[in-house]
């Protein structure tokens, strides 16, 4: 994948989906173009990239990513100034038990288990929007 940060402007929050899977930041985009303002990033570099030029309302943040994974990744928005206050929202294919009690761990605004759900993710966004 390239390293260029796409845009897709629509209405309402602005949302930054994080993700090494470029299939993935496809559907996610599609599923949340109607409703969201939508930024994609295939990686950490991506992402700081994108939040230079717009600060996200919300994170969708891959666990399982090449160049740093999602948790250290997480921990490294949550120590920088500029960005500790976004809410992070994982996303993430293991269902393991023990992973899902180191995402929650960290205190993250939610988590979505892929394949997503489509009523589920939007639920999610709109509760870490929220703030609930």
């Amino acid at each position: 994948m390239s390293n260029t940060v796409t845009f897709y402007r629509t209405n309402s929050a602005n949302i930054l989906i994080i993700d090494d899977n470029a299939l993935v930041l496809r559907n996610m985009k599609v599923l949340l173009d109607d409703k969201y303002s939508v930024s994609v990033a295939a990686s950490a570099t991506q992402a700081y990239m994108a939040m230079e030029k717009r600060k996200p309302n919300l994170i969708l943040l891959d666990y399982d990513m090449p160049e740093i994974n999602g948790r250290d990744l997480y921990i490294q928005l949550k120590a920088d100034e500029r960005y500790k206050d976004i809410p992070i929202v994982f996303l993430t294919s293991a269902a393991d038990a023990d992973i899902v009690q180191k995402l929650l761990s960290l205190r993250p605004a939610g988590y979505i288990l892929k394949p997503v759900n489509t009523k589920n993710v939007l639920g999610v966004i709109e509760k870490a929007l929220r703030g609930d």
